[in-house]
């Protein structure tokens, strides 16, 4: 089960399990872009169905849910991959911005924890969990807090979960991967000029690995039940840098934003 599979690293990752012989329940928001995803898997021979969910809904997750484990018992794989940019200045954002990113990246993650662990343990433990967090959960920029803010969350809430489910046989993965080339900086919001959205919409095309990378890492995380997945694209000098000199990361932090945003 996978959220967010209508586009980005839930469609590459619906695609890699799918190869290796997954059940696929593509889910997202958009119902067009899930049931694409779900049918492209059919024509490759993939058993596979598309849901409409709005994961800041807990109620949408728990319909989700029932759905699944009565038409299969059981859940072996479950991703919450569903999330949103975001990037502006902390003085300068509303509580709606925050409410906005907290409520899918943070609480999106939660709903389906709610609505599926219970029921993992009840089919007899045995599963994966793989929680989508970022780098930007392991080191945070200025102009994302509340991104990062989310991100930290999930990779927090995995280690939990991951130390509290391994009697029952369920490993838990906090994906962290660096900058990919999906649309999030156009389904984003972004803080200032258009000029800014494209320079930064840019980067990520040119710097950003393809999804399916991600999706590959995945599948490892899988096989390997990792805690966490430092996936390909990963800033390890920066995040070596953060921890030999948390006052040095900074002040590098502050300098790349200045000249990005121009103040």
């Amino acid at each position: 089960m996978i959220t967010g599979a209508g586009s980005g690293i839930g469609r590459a990752a619906a695609k890699a399990f799918a190869a290796e012989g997954s059940i696929v329940h593509a889910v997202d928001i958009d119902h067009a872009r899930s049931q694409e995803t779900a049918g492209a898997l059919r024509l490759n021979g993939t058993e596979a169905w598309s849901h409409q969910v709005d994961v800041r809904e807990p109620d949408d997750l728990e319909r989700l849910a029932e759905a699944v484990f009565e038409r299969h018992g059981r859940c072996d794989v479950l991703i919450n991959n569903a999330g949103v940019g975001h990037s502006g200045f902390v003085h300068e954002l509303t509580l709606e911005d925050w409410r906005w990113v907290l409520d899918t990246n943070l609480y999106g993650v939660i709903h389906g924890v709610h609505a599926f662990v219970p029921r993992m343990i009840e089919q007899g433990g045995g599963g994966h969990i793989l929680n989508t967090a970022s780098m930007a959960g392991l080191v945070a920029l200025p102009s994302m807090a509340p991104y990062s803010t989310s991100k930290f969350a999930v990779v927090g809430l995995s280690e939990s979960l991951g130390a509290e489910l391994a009697p029952h046989g369920i490993a838990v993965t906090a994906v962290c991967p660096g900058i990919v080339d999906t649309n999030i900086i156009d389904a984003g919001r972004l803080a200032g000029s258009d000029a800014l959205r494209d320079r930064v919409a840019a980067y990520y095309r040119s710097r950003g690995i393809p999804p399916e990378r991600v999706a590959a890492d995945m599948v490892a995380a899988v096989r390997k039940r990792r805690p966490v997945a430092m996936t390909a694209g990963a800033s390890y000098p920066v995040l070596l840098l953060k921890r030999l000199s948390p006052r040095l990361f900074r002040g590098a932090a502050s300098f790349a934003v200045s000249k990005i945003y121009g103040r």
